[in-house]
């Protein structure tokens, strides 16, 4: 069995927290226990998924490829921007620290694939549903896609009368019509990864609005679970099962005003934590090649400046330099 390594990151109170939920994986991945990790590490997760090698060597043991021939033919993902969770209870589901920005996530990806497949076209799709049909409309395979009807979502304290109500009943919407798209498409399958990224930016106006325990984000929290399941089913469809469907949320949103408060907390916290426990201070992985150019290139300058010196020293002022000879003249007239 083939361990891939990744990291083992505690949360801290200064990020925002989050969950990652993984759905449904290709046969040769095996998804165990809970460990929290960062959204940093969430990167390598899809890398080493998708059979590509990991950038960063780490400890998380959330995740193993069993066999690296059989890996994930795409990358299927839900964020959720505005609460930490939605009550998922499919699948593994672990803790998540969100500092970075998920926005990273989706342009590592889409860097790897183009880098490993530069002349081959693929489907790299990320659509923000509060863009509506626009977003959903520019990639061929959802061409002509129409919103359906939100009351087909069942909705009981949700309003369509009110704006917050109406932007996520209708995100729900077009998501549930993108899953239909894809149980009934030919999207070709090939050897090439694809990747599916879609935003619903409409929970953090929605909790905000009403409250995280309130019953309009209670009942948005199954709605919105309910067509993520409809999503999972139509893409494992399509990929026969190799393919990693996952959610993320975050609350990072909320938690990002008072990160500039907490920081000076957060480096004193750090700094006592180093006397006290006598940590090594962290280098990044560019530090071997400056130290090495900086200590070679002092030991040159020292040994040519001593080289230069004795040199010098040991001239014949009446042969060797011209300075002297004008120098020796000159001292002469003066006298």
């Amino acid at each position: 069995m083939y361990f891939i390594p990744l990291s083992f990151l505690l949360i801290a109170s200064a990020y925002g927290s989050g969950e990652f939920s993984v759905l449904h994986h290709a046969p040769s991945l095996v998804f165990k226990g809970h460990d929290a990790l960062k959204d940093t590490t969430v990167k390598e997760v899809y890398a080493a998924a998708l059979g590509f090698s990991t950038h960063h060597f780490s400890n998380w043991r959330g995740m193993y490829l069993t066999n690296p021939f059989e890996v994930a033919k795409a990358i299927v993902t839900v964020y959720v921007d505005g609460v930490s969770d939605i009550g998922q209870q499919k699948g593994h589901n672990y803790p998540l620290s969100t500092n970075e920005g998920t926005a990273r996530i989706y342009k590592s990806l889409e860097r790897r694939i183009t880098e490993h497949f530069p002349e081959t076209p693929t489907n790299l799709v990320k659509i923000r549903l509060s863009n509506g049909l626009e977003d959903v409309n520019k990639y061929p395979i959802f061409n002509n896609l129409m919103s359906g009807d939100s009351k087909q979502l069942g909705h009981k304290f949700l309003k369509l009368d009110v704006e917050e109500d109406r932007q996520f009943l209708k995100d729900c919407t077009i998501l549930r019509e993108i899953a239909s798209r894809v149980a009934g498409s030919s999207i070709k399958v090939d050897a090439v990864p694809d990747v599916f990224w879609f935003e619903v930016g409409s929970f953090h106006p929605l909790v905000d609005f009403y409250g995280e325990n309130s019953s309009q984000v209670l009942e948005a929290k199954q709605i919105l679970n309910e067509v993520i399941l409809e999503v999972n089913s139509a893409f494992n469809k399509l990929y026969d099962g190799y393919v990693l469907v996952s959610v993320i949320t975050s609350d990072a949103s909320h938690t990002r005003k008072g990160r500039s408060l907490l920081q000076s907390k957060s480096d004193n916290t750090d700094t006592n934590d180093k006397t006290k426990y006598n940590l090594a201070s962290y280098y990044s992985k560019d530090y071997p090649v400056i130290f090495n150019i900086i200590l070679w290139f002092g030991i040159m300058m020292l040994f040519s400046l001593i080289a230069i010196s004795l040199a010098i020293g040991n001239m014949d002022p009446g042969r060797d330099s011209i300075i002297y000879r004008m120098t020796s003249t000159r001292m002469k007239k003066d006298n």
